[in-house]
């Protein structure tokens, strides 16, 4: 599994309620996807980061949900998607 971590630049800013609603979003998404783990426990309990992790041949599949998700709760200005290696996106 490669670990997927969305980082919220200034969580005051983008306010705990918007980040925590993406979550649940990015959850419902995954929560029956077999090929990614996401825990709402931690989605609950986020100030400004959201993790997540996906199998190696959807990782980058899981990546591009996570960022249409982040555009229709406007927060793809306040964030990046890490990806387990480094990389970084959005």
């Amino acid at each position: 599994m490669v670990i997927i971590r969305i980082k919220f630049r200034d969580g005051q800013a983008s306010g705990i309620h918007r980040i925590r609603n993406f979550g649940e979003d990015l959850w419902r998404t995954f929560r029956d996807n077999k090929r990614v783990s996401i825990d709402l426990g931690e989605i609950d309990r986020c100030i400004d980061e959201i993790t997540f992790s996906a199998r190696g041949p959807y990782v980058k599949r899981a990546v591009k949900e996570a960022e249409m998700l982040m555009r229709e709760h406007m927060v793809d200005k306040e964030a990046e998607i890490v990806v387990e290696d480094g990389t970084t996106q959005a």
